[in-house]
């Protein structure tokens, strides 16, 4: 939907400049593609990072009583929607790439999977989680 959006604004912005723009913009948006290697690569690293915030989010809350052993509320609210938002495009991705075996993946679920890999590795080095 946002890539949508994206392509309308671009359209609106480049009326003025020819139809070849319009079309050469509308391309980029819906031609990105990355590699299956590259998904493959990204879609390993964020299940390790998904092993370890799990694992973290396991722990019990901290109270200021229970010791040093214990999960942030912060890191919480932060790790949670990174999960989630990771998992939906991995899943994604991953069957996108067995329906069309040899295919090149979307670029936007890529981008999606990349940013919760991102959040989940500095929300656990900022907590120091290993």
């Amino acid at each position: 939907m946002r890539k949508l959006a994206l392509a309308g604004a671009m359209a609106l912005a480049l009326f003025g400049s020819g139809c070849a723009n319009v079309q050469n913009a509308w391309n980029v948006l819906t031609e990105a593609q990355v590699s299956p290697q590259v998904v493959l690569v990204a879609a390993n690293t964020f299940d390790a990072l998904e092993a370890t915030a799990t694992n973290y989010l396991r722990l019990p809350k901290c109270t200021g009583t229970n010791g040093p052993v214990c999960r942030s509320a912060e890191a919480t609210a932060k790790l949670i929607p990174a999960i989630r938002a990771g998992r939906v495009a991995r899943n994604n991705l991953e069957q996108f790439l067995t329906d069309h075996p040899g295919s090149l993946g979307p670029q936007g679920l890529y981008d999606s999977m990349q940013a919760s890999i991102t959040t989940l590795q500095t929300v656990l080095t900022q907590y120091n989680v290993h």
